[in-house]
């Protein structure tokens, strides 16, 4: 056996049949690659070539998917508990994508939005109380059933911009929670699996 290199075609079988069992714990994946190489290490001192060895092999897809599946039948992973945490799963997760995360991005945009027009709307208020400009004196910034003219509408676009913005980035870092959330959640409940 110490004699017998394993050519590169074997090599890259072995690296396809890796590749195919990703969704397959690290140890488990280790054993069936070792059990691979040494039945390729046998079958090399018994005289068979590389090509031969590797015609009698199933593609290493298949061979892939038939540890998987043995993987599954071993740990028994669809019981009746697991198919319902499946199923609320991906219920639950499905309402927030469709409805949730929307809307939390949709009010996120609109705050963000918001503050940018507070604020050029108090610039605006600013410049009808220091300079007469026509299509200005046709724009109205009401507060409270008054309108701010000057300094005033410059403070009040101010504190409304800076109020819209963190409205804003607080539903965007909510809606980047969520998102991270199911991702994670959906990690977590597939890594049981294996």
């Amino acid at each position: 056996m110490e004699n017998i290199i394993i050519s590169n075609d074997l090599e890259k079988y072995l690296s396809q049949v890796d590749r195919y069992l990703k969704y397959i714990s690290v140890s488990e994946k280790t054993d069936i690659l070792s059990e691979l190489k040494s039945s390729f290490y046998e079958r090399l001192k018994n005289g068979q070539s590389s090509k031969e060895i590797i015609d009698k092999m199933p593609s290493a897809k298949d061979l892939a998917a038939d540890y998987m599946e043995d993987s599954i039948d071993r740990k028994k992973i669809f019981s009746f508990k697991r198919m319902c945490q499946y199923i609320f799963f991906y219920s639950y997760s499905s309402l927030i994508w469709l409805a949730v995360i929307p809307t939390l991005f949709t009010l996120a945009i609109g705050f963000l939005l918001s503050g940018i027009i507070s604020f050029a709307a108090g610039i605006m208020g600013l410049l009808k109380g220091l300079v007469n400009i026509s299509f200005l004196n046709e724009i109205k910034i009401i507060f409270i059933y008054h309108e701010l003219k000057g300094v005033s509408a410059l403070l009040a676009g101010i504190l409304l911009a800076i109020v819209f913005t963190i409205l804003g980035i607080l539903f965007w870092r909510g809606t980047v929670t969520l998102i991270r959330y199911l991702q994670n959640k959906k990690i977590s409940i597939y890594n049981k699996c294996i």
